[in-house]
């Protein structure tokens, strides 16, 4: 797979190489791409367990309570 990056992505990879976090562009990327695909499914899991909460609170009538003030 080749990918074509941006001068300036380019520059940061450059850099990250020659601070030796890296052996090679291909590590780099690769690591890059792991990252990515994690953060996607955690944002995804943190999604679904915001969706669970707000079922629940539905499901117990909080909501109405907590965001309706009474008329008082």
């Amino acid at each position: 797979m080749d990918v074509k990056l941006p001068a300036d992505l380019t520059k940061q990879v450059e850099q990250e190489l020659a601070s030796g976090h890296y052996r090679s562009r291909d590590e780099l990327i690769e690591q890059a791409v792991r990252h990515f695909f994690d953060e996607r499914q955690r944002g995804q899991q943190r999604l679904d367990a915001l969706r669970r909460i707000g079922h629940a609170v539905d499901q117990a009538g909080l909501y109405e309570r907590a965001l309706i003030p009474s008329p008082e």
